[in-house]
């Protein structure tokens, strides 16, 4: 029991309140992982608090009313019951919902009581740290003081700087469903791992229903304030030849306003920080390497075997950010992809007609930077291998755009395949199934080398970007197989095959991802087929060689073999 000096002391720093004023209470501060969680008690409960914003503060000295303004903001805006799980609190009806889980912040613990606020700060520098929380109106306007012991910590926190952690939620053993055995994590290393990408989920919800669940918190360079909350999961599929670790996460934030999720196209949005000019932040592909890189090393995964995929907008984000990403994909499955971003989420209001947007960087133009077409052309170093589908009337991925990937993709002889039809987009994902028939992510890894294919004799006709011109159905470099790549620093070959030849067929073949066959400018090398063919080629600048007119007979493998001219 507390002792009557020690009560005397506690009044003496409460200020007495009047009628209608209201106090943050209840301020606790722990520091875990890189992180220090500050959580309290919101100034009121259910639609009382609805208006209510809060403010977190930070100094290295006790924070009272008469030194606030000394100490360090570390973010406005923080929402009422921020405790809310991310995924279901991101309008104000389901933050008032009691039926709505809320966030758990060390695994195996408790989940907060309704009506807790929560902020995160992200240590830079070790040290010891006192917080503060200030309620204030929609426009920041301090409505509280502060009050050590209530609003303000009393104690010092012992911060330290180390990588961040997620908390884990829930076990794939654990959670409920009927898919448990297909789905739970076995702990097998080496896998494979898909990075599957959703499309538009603007509503709200959750990562994905079976596997282990984890919530976190952001850092500064992952979003609009620190600490914004997220969640992912990973669970196991059952597939041939191995299994495969699938990794889920929700690309959407909660909006400053709290009245909806803004979705952020796998990229960012445009912000205007700490009254900055406004800039595009790429905070979700920032974010989502982090959770990558996260993933693959907790659960062991194969770093040679990443590939992502999904359709619509999750078809946009393979394009857009995994493509980029040679160093973490093998291989990228685009279902139905803007390959030329035309739009950017934003916090500032919508941008003008014609508006130049920059970086955070403040020299590159976002459009440019987001256009992938350019992207292949100009970039000579190896891709993850792009395969991709698409309609002829979809109403979001323009027709031009893939015809203008393709070509772009074959100019500069990276390994892609493409199929469509006439369809829009919904009916134009059926032609992904002809591309996965040929180019299923197990024949891609990042430390072996591949044919890649152009120029085939089997191509289909995308036509010149009309969707009336052309074939309204096909596709190009499909049904090619390869084996047994002999990738050594005196040569190069490779077994190859299309099931789709019904008669003698060319096609050229560039050598990619080399390993051990490196290649210079200028470099002269013989090759041979085993149809009869043979010549010599030269490396051109971009350090490739490829070899036009390889001859491939129905039923039959071809082997192309390259040796450096001693």
């Amino acid at each position: 029991m507390r002792s009557f000096v020690a009560c005397l002391a506690a009044a003496a720093l409460t200020p007495f309140l009047g009628a209608g004023e209201i106090e943050v209470t209840g301020i606790q501060a722990v520091c875990r992982h890189g992180q220090t969680f500050v959580t309290w008690k919101d100034v009121a409960e259910g639609e009382a608090g609805v208006e209510y914003r809060y403010s977190l503060y930070r100094s290295a000295q006790p924070i009272t009313a008469a030194n606030l303004d000394r100490a360090e903001l570390c973010y406005h805006g923080v929402l009422n019951n921020s405790a809310r799980l991310f995924g279901h609190g991101f309008n104000m009806k389901d933050r008032l919902d009691p039926a709505k889980p809320t966030a758990v912040l060390v695994e195996g613990g408790k989940s907060l009581p309704q009506w807790t606020g929560v902020g995160i700060h992200t240590v830079r520098k070790n040290g010891r740290a006192f917080y503060a929380v200030v309620a204030t109106d929609e426009k920041h306007k301090p409505l509280t003081k502060v009050v050590p012991g209530r609003s303000a910590t009393s104690e010092p926190i012992e911060e330290t700087v180390a990588p961040i952690q997620p908390i884990k939620l829930y076990d794939s053993k654990g959670r409920p469903g009927p898919y448990i055995a297909q789905t739970a994590i076995s702990g097998q290393k080496g896998l494979p791992m898909n990075v599957s990408l959703h499309a538009s989920q603007g509503q709200g919800g959750t990562a994905g229903e079976y596997g282990d669940y984890y919530l976190f918190f952001g850092t500064h360079e992952m979003g609009w304030r620190d600490g914004l909350p997220g969640v992912f999961s990973v669970d196991e599929r059952r597939t041939k030849p191995s299994n495969t670790l699938v990794l889920r996460a929700r690309e959407a934030i909660e909006h400053p306003s709290g009245l909806r999720a803004m979705e952020t196209f796998w990229f960012g949005y445009l912000a205007a920080l700490e009254g900055k000019e406004p800039r595009a932040y790429p905070f979700t592909e920032r974010r989502q390497l982090w959770i990558i890189d996260w993933a693959a090393k907790k659960y062991a995964a194969d770093p040679n075997r990443i590939h992502a995929g999904g359709g619509s907008m999750g078809a946009w984000g393979s394009t857009t950010f995994a493509l980029r990403h040679p160093e973490r994909f093998a291989v990228v499955y685009p279902d139905r992809p803007r390959t030329r971003q035309r739009g950017l989420p934003s916090l500032v209001g919508p941008l003008g007609k014609n508006q130049k947007v920059l970086l955070d960087d403040g020299k590159t133009d976002y459009f440019e930077r987001m256009d992938m077409v350019r992207f292949a052309a100009e970039h000579a170093a190896d891709l993850p291998f792009f395969a991709w589908c698409c309609g002829r009337r979809d109403g979001f991925a323009s027709w031009q755009e893939q015809v203008d990937m393709a070509k772009a993709m074959a100019a500069s002889r990276h390994g892609f395949a493409f199929a469509w039809n006439n369809g829009d987009h919904s009916s134009g994902s059926q032609p992904m199934a002809r591309v996965m028939k040929h180019y299923s992510a197990e024949k891609f890894a990042r430390n072996q080398s591949y044919p890649a294919f152009r120029n085939s004799s089997l191509d289909d006709n995308p036509g010149n970007g009309d969707p009336k011109d052309g074939d309204l159905e096909g596709g190009i470099n499909l049904g090619f197989l390869w084996k047994n790549v002999v990738d050594t620093d005196a040569q190069w070959s490779v077994r190859i095959a299309n099931d789709l030849a019904k008669n003698d067929m060319t096609v050229d073949v560039t050598p990619r991802r080399l390993q051990q066959f490196k290649l210079k400018p200028g470099d002269t090398l013989k090759w041979t087929t085993s149809t009869g063919g043979a010549g010599a080629t030269t490396v051109d600048a971009r350090s490739l060689a490829t070899i036009a007119g390889v001859r491939i007979r129905p039923n039959q493998e071809t082997t192309l073999t390259l040796t450096r001219e001693r």
